[in-house]
């Protein structure tokens, strides 16, 4: 038989085992296929030395480009950077969702998924007043009637928890997420509650806020440095944030530029707390500005605190993908899966990298993207390999 595409002789991640093999990967049709070792094909890429690793998930950011202050550019901030699957992260209430869709989400290379902002109108990061979290203004039948429309796409609630949002409602907004989120599951629809957690009102407490998660929700920033932290006084992580974990809820990173600091990424991998799944939550604003930049610099940063580099790569592949119920369609290059693959240089590095606050320190490895396929197509490649 002869193939379309034959990556030669890199190392290829098994994200489900979190190891390393050298070998061959074929695609053919658009998927990962098993062949015969030497087996031909059209366009061979040489990948001596270089790390072959499914296309990787930036399971956080923000896309909706052009109708939103905050809307990045799937498109040039993924593809270049080894990244096949992309969610926004509730930029869109039920109001202007339909919108992004149109304008966006199906024009994009990468495949996009999405997080819904109970917000009726969606997020308003970078503006004076920030959205609205009156539960009484929350609208479960139009959130209803997108799910219904958009079963595939939309991956979940995203309430914010913090003060800009809150005021005078304490828990009361997440409550009533988990509420229609509830309700939305026994329709038979995948509905997890993801929190945007960052500096805290005074009405709501992290034992509080982590008890409300049920398995299989997100809580987004897990090492924000505002406010009431994920940390004792002590260091160790809080134990309600340990228990929730436990139960089965889910720590993303979610880097962003402003909801991390080095020594608390430090502390967490002292604590052999890491997280679950990196994101980058790049904005329009930070796109390749350090230290937002993109997934990359998250991956860098987490490498240089002491996240190992098998659990890093997990946690941009078949993490995410468990966490989004699309384990079937990313995450993994087992024979049958689509052909999105990216395929990286993993250098040792002594290059420094910096945080919002001031903190630098020096990195470990540094990911390098060589060439990103989607769906068995070359999307990316720089030319020099």
């Amino acid at each position: 038989m002869l193939y379309d595409t034959r990556l030669a002789g890199g190392l290829v991640f098994d994200s489900l085992t979190g190891s390393f093999e050298k070998k061959d990967v074929y695609v053919l049709d658009g998927a990962v296929c098993e062949a015969e070792d030497k087996a031909e094909a059209k366009v061979t890429v040489d990948c001596t030395d270089k790390y072959v690793l499914p296309g990787l998930i930036d399971e956080h950011l923000h896309i909706n480009l052009y109708g939103t202050i905050i809307g990045a550019n799937a498109d040039t901030v993924c593809v270049p950077s080894g990244i096949t699957t992309a969610v926004d992260g509730g930029t869109c209430g039920a109001s202007n969702f339909v919108q992004f869709y149109n304008s966006n989400i199906i024009r994009y290379e990468p495949h996009v998924y999405s997080y819904l902002n109970v917000s009726t109108f969606g997020n308003k990061s970078l503006c004076r007043h920030e959205e609205d979290h009156d539960p009484a203004d929350f609208r479960p039948d139009l959130i209803e009637k997108l799910f219904h429309a958009y079963p595939d796409t939309l991956r979940g609630l995203k309430v914010r928890m913090c003060k800009a949002t809150l005021g005078d409602y304490g828990m009361a907004p997440l409550y009533r997420a988990i509420e229609i989120s509830e309700g939305l599951k026994e329709r038979g629809y995948f509905c997890p509650v993801v929190i945007h957690y960052d500096d805290l009102p005074e009405n709501v407490s992290v034992e509080e806020l982590f008890n409300a998660l049920r398995p299989g929700d997100i809580a987004a920033h897990v090492f924000q440095c505002k406010a009431e932290t994920i940390f004792l006084e002590d260091g160790s992580i809080h134990p309600a944030v340990l228990r929730a974990r436990e139960r089965g809820v889910i720590m993303d990173d979610c880097h962003g530029r402003v909801h991390w600091t080095i020594p608390h990424l430090k502390q967490a991998m002292k604590e052999d707390f890491l997280p679950d799944i990196i994101s980058s939550d790049c904005v329009r604003i930070s796109e390749y500005v350090r230290p937002g930049f993109s997934l990359l610099y998250a991956m860098c940063m987490l490498s240089a605190c002491g996240m190992p580099l098998e659990k890093i790569l997990q946690a941009v592949t078949i993490n995410p993908a468990r966490a989004l119920s699309i384990a079937d369609k990313a995450g993994s290059l087992q024979p049958g899966m689509p052909a999105d693959i990216a395929v990286f240089d993993i250098q040792d590095t002594d290059r420094m990298f910096a945080d919002n606050y001031g903190g630098s320190i020096q990195g470990s490895k540094l990911f390098v993207p060589l060439m990103t396929m989607i769906d068995g197509r070359i999307a990316y490649r720089q030319i020099f390999f």
